[in-house]
This record gives structure tokens, C-alpha cells and sequence, in this order.
């Protein structure tokens, strides 16, 4: 593949522009803690009860689209660095064929990890409805969004925590997101 001249200089430019643009008066640049959905638990697939397990015994179908974070430093107190991040998670859920109230009740959680190991983690209970006669609905749930406090006890210890999203589910459901991964839906 060629890539000609005329293309690399804006490049350049732009790369510039960016790193000049993370730069900082601060002595050091405040960074968030990554933010994401745990893989095996960013789907959701809940049967009515029963032994039926066909596209007909669906209740619904979930996926955790986005998570919307942001993150502050508030000011140090007695030489305690700390980042508060806030999390609103956004839901994906479509009615299956075994929903007949048109309703939902799920849990999720917000874990804190460092290293491979779960420092916090928070559950919440959700309900939603699905509107009329849609199938689909798309909820965001900041009402308030989820507030976290990470102690950093030390420099550049930020780049060591994850904020990790998921929806706590049965050892079945675990065991059907397994099986089902990479294979689509």
C-alpha cells in the first residue's frame, strides 16, 4: 500500500496538534481510569420459567451499548490523591416473544478492579417497560449516575484501576453468553 505525501503532512500536523493539546500547565496530566463492559457480561439473555429454551421462551434480550463516564481529582486532602468517577450505563433490550407484561427486571453491577482483583463491586436492582406495542428499547440509567471513589496511593496509580460494567447474571445465563460468543445472534 502507497500512501502518498500529500496525506502524511496533515497527518503530522494533526498529530501535533493533539499532543500539544494534552499537554498541561499541571504538573501532572489527570488521567481516568478505564472504563468498559465485562465482556462474558455485557449481554443478557433471560428465558421465561421452565425448561424451554427456544427463540419462543425468550422473556428478553439485553445489551449494555455504552457507558457514559466522566471523571474529576477533587482537591487533595492531607497529601490523599483521589479520582471520583461517575458512570451512567446504557441499556439495549429487546422484547422477546415469552414477554407478556411488557416488563423487565434486571440487576447490574459496577465493580472496581486493580491488578486482576475486584476491590468494590455495587449491584443495582433495574425495572423498565417496554412502550406500546415497540419491541426494542434503549434506557440510560443516570438518574443519579453511579459515583465511585478511588483512593490513588500513589503516583500514576490511576492507569492500574478499571471501572468494569456488567449484568449479574444466573450461572445459566453466564453459561449461554459463553456458548454463544463470537458465534453473533
Amino acid at each position: 500500500m502507497h500512501i502518498s505525501s500529500w496525506r502524511i503532512i496533515p497527518a503530522v500536523v494533526l498529530a501535533t496538534a493533539m499532543l500539544l493539546g494534552c499537554s498541561s500547565n499541571d504538573k501532572q496530566m489527570k488521567v481516568c481510569p478505564r472504563v468498559a463492559v465485562l465482556s462474558e457480561a455485557g449481554k443478557i439473555t433471560r428465558f421465561q420459567p421452565g425448561p424451554g429454551r427456544d427463540i419462543l421462551d425468550i422473556d428478553f434480550q439485553g445489551d449494555i451499548g455504552d457507558i457514559v463516564a466522566s471523571c474529576e481529582y477533587p482537591d487533595a486532602k492531607k497529601g490523599v490523591r483521589r479520582v471520583t468517577v461517575q458512570v451512567a450505563p446504557v441499556f439495549v433490550f429487546s422484547r422477546g416473544a415469552a414477554n407478556r407484561e411488557q416488563t423487565i427486571d434486571f440487576t447490574y453491577f459496577v465493580s472496581v478492579v486493580r491488578d486482576g482483583e475486584i476491590l468494590s463491586k455495587q449491584q443495582f436492582d433495574a425495572q423498565t417497560q417496554f412502550i406500546a406495542n415497540r419491541a426494542r428499547i434503549i434506557v440510560r440509567d443516570d438518574n443519579p449516575p453511579i459515583t465511585i471513589d478511588i483512593p490513588l496511593p500513589y503516583k500514576a496509580a490511576e492507569y492500574e484501576y478499571e471501572v468494569l460494567v456488567g449484568f449479574q447474571l444466573t450461572a445459566e445465563e453466564l453459561a449461554y453468553n459463553q456458548r454463544w460468543q463470537g458465534l453473533g445472534r
